[in-house]
């Protein structure tokens, strides 16, 4: 898994072999979640402060988000 950014008590991570859209998790001591890099929830189950926090920052470096997944999910890349 490649992490991307941490913030105050989580952290975005790209997984490997992962599905469409293009996404990242969020990890949380209380859950997780993950959100596309158009800041649409796919699942959450990480607290409202986390959650807003972090689709902030995947919506501003969705960049960031993409390349990330592009390397991690392009077999070619391996």
């Amino acid at each position: 898994m490649g992490k991307i950014y941490s913030g105050d008590g989580w952290i975005i991570k790209v997984h490997c072999d992962d599905h469409p859209p293009i996404h990242a998790h969020v990890m949380h001591a209380d859950g997780k979640a993950s959100v596309a890099i158009d800041g649409s929830v796919i699942n959450s189950g990480v607290p409202a402060k986390v959650m807003a926090e972090a689709t902030r920052w995947i919506l501003d470096n969705p960049a960031v988000v993409e390349a990330e997944w592009t390397k991690m999910n392009d077999p070619r890349k391996r």
